[in-house]
């Protein structure tokens, strides 16, 4: 519980003021609306006995028009409807800011998710799923948490201040009526202690059957064209339909829960009416108890209902929320492979050969070596060619360039310095980096291309598509560079999107340049002509690529197994 709050002050800190309005708001409100029942029964007192009643709030109400012109009986009617504006005027300012810090609220958990997620390495991914991550960012984050970040616990807090003044006003009339009045209360609390481990389980089986369901459908439609080629279209829609079913139910057995728990308290809470108006109604006939002071506690009963539904919806949205928070701070929790060791205050200069002396990697808690021992050196402006089995480590030993991941045994060395002593962003920077597999954006070429660095001008984006050899087919694309390539380039064919990839990680000019197989959907003649032109280049840059065409072998200076 202590980590769930120290969780929410982490956000809040950062909107102090608002936290400050709100809390000294939220009182204020609340005596001016837990006055205005006592005002009604002023009211119905004076009506019936045709005087203004002796209490003090009465008579100051009544002798504030004097100077008016008005009479008691006008300046306490005028009073009453200019206290009712200006507690509802309160009452709506103070509204606006809680919607506001939701609105805020919600915004901050999603973004701060976002940037810890992109932070992560492989294995993060490896073991959550993409539609899992996404319903933890939407629905876990704007259904669950963003009303209950600062309304709920707000609500609550407005609730436990009404029912303690309205309490304070009960008693002020008659402690004995007020008394009866509580009676529902211990079974309310009962409630609550009995149903909130039910509630967690039944919130934490629905949260990662919404997961199920979003990652199904991340699934196919990533891979739609295989699901299409396969003629799987009806075994998807059997698939998701499965599982939409135990979401359903899932969902279903939720609400049943929570529509029991909220109707129990609700119930319960309305005897506390039946109760005054037996008992009030007795005091009235052969007690002292005034038809106005009825009134009163007959109001101010009702207006215990809705504090202590805010109580009750409180308590129940609060096991819900508990749920997503844990789901939240599980992926705060994974440190990332990778971390930012280099001086952010330094910039080095990033240029040399590329060493790697007895270098390891392994998965924690993995037995198996995916990279053991490996020794090798890349002279500056050397071109140098990895080959070897399926399987046998290559692309996790490029990765390791970039800091995509680390080495668990040994260094890798630029000139004399250690990769971890760069920041992650001049390292970065520095290199050129296409993957096994290209990924593209469902964006325009250019933007695939330039990917958001604009200090790149047109002269070196078009010398990088040339080296790339992909300006004859931006001629054939309808709208050029402006062309907009569908969700992970499905538009496009397997060559231009190695080719676009290619484009992007030398339109940076980097001094080192790592491919991981990127000419495997080439034909012989685009690849013969991408080399040529990578040659006029490549003694600019030290190169390291993955390959398994002899052709392309020929052209490197050394060659690794």
């Amino acid at each position: 519980m202590f980590r769930k709050i120290q969780w929410f002050w982490h956000y809040y800190r950062q909107h102090k003021k608002v936290l400050l309005i709100l809390l000294l708001m939220t009182p204020l409100q609340t005596v001016f609306q837990v006055t205005v029942p006592r005002m009604v029964g002023f009211t119905v007192d004076a009506l019936k006995t045709g005087e203004i009643p002796t209490h003090w709030l009465a008579q100051a109400l009544a002798g504030h028009g004097a100077s008016f012109g008005l009479t008691a009986t006008q300046s306490f009617a005028v009073g009453f409807i200019v206290f009712g504006l200006f507690s509802h005027a309160i009452y709506a300012y103070f509204q606006s800011w809680r919607a506001w810090m939701n609105c805020r609220l919600e915004m901050m958990f999603r973004q701060e998710a976002f940037d810890r997620i992109t932070s992560k390495g492989p294995d993060f991914f490896n073991r959550f799923r993409t539609g899992d991550l996404v319903t933890r960012m939407t629905d876990d984050v704007a259904e669950k948490l963003s009303w209950f970040a600062c309304s709920g616990i707000f609500r609550l807090y407005e609730a436990l201040l009404a029912v303690t003044f309205i309490l304070l006003a009960m008693i002020s009339i008659d402690p004995m009526l007020t008394l009866w009045t509580t009676i529902p209360l211990p079974l309310l609390i009962l409630i609550f202690f009995r149903s909130s481990s039910m509630l967690d389980k039944r919130y934490e089986h629905l949260q990662a059957r919404i997961s199920d369901v979003n990652d199904i459908m991340e699934a196919c439609f990533s891979g739609i064209r295989v699901v299409k080629a396969y003629v799987r279209e009806k075994a998807q829609k059997l698939k998701f339909a499965q599982s939409a079913d135990v979401r359903r139910s899932a969902e279903i057995e939720t609400v049943k829960a929570m529509t029991v728990i909220d109707t129990l308290y609700n119930s319960i809470w309305q005897f506390g009416v039946v109760i005054v108006m037996v008992v009030g109604g007795y005091g009235v006939l052969y007690s002292d108890l005034s038809v106005g002071d009825m009134a009163t506690f007959i109001y101010y009963v009702v207006w215990l209902v809705f504090p202590m539904f805010d109580i009750g919806q409180f308590l129940v949205k609060s096991r819900q929320s508990a749920v997503s928070i844990d789901r939240l701070m599980e992926l705060e929790d994974i440190e990332p492979m990778v971390s930012e060791d280099g001086d952010n205050g330094m910039s080095r200069e990033v240029s040399g050969s590329l060493c790697f002396e007895n270098v390891d990697f392994s998965f924690d808690g993995a037995q198996k070596k995916i990279v053991d021992s490996i020794t090798l050196k890349v002279e500056a402006g050397q071109t140098v060619a990895l080959v070897g089995r399926v399987g046998s480590g290559k692309t996790w030993l490029i990765n390791m360039i970039p800091r995509l991941v680390d080495p668990t045994g040994g260094v890798i060395r630029i000139g004399e310095t250690d990769l971890k002593e760069f920041t992650l962003a001049d390292l970065r920077r520095n290199i050129g980096y296409v993957p096994q597999e290209p990924v593209l954006f469902s964006d325009t070429i250019r933007n695939n291309i330039l990917f958001g660095r604009i200090d790149i001008d047109d002269d070196l984006l078009n010398w990088a598509i040339d080296v790339a050899q992909l300006r004859n087919e931006i001629k054939l694309f309808p709208n050029g560079l402006e062309t907009t390539i569908g969700t992970r380039g499905m538009s496009i064919s397997g060559g231009q999107k190695q080719r676009l990839a290619l484009a992007r990680a030398l339109v940076g000019k980097p001094n080192y340049l790592v491919l991981d197989d990127c000419t495997s959907a080439l034909d012989s003649k685009t690849e013969a002509d991408l080399w040529d032109q990578l040659h006029t280049v490549l003694p600019e840059m030290t190169a390291l690529l993955i390959t398994h065409r002899p052709d392309t072998l020929e052209k490197v200076d050394k060659v690794y197994v």
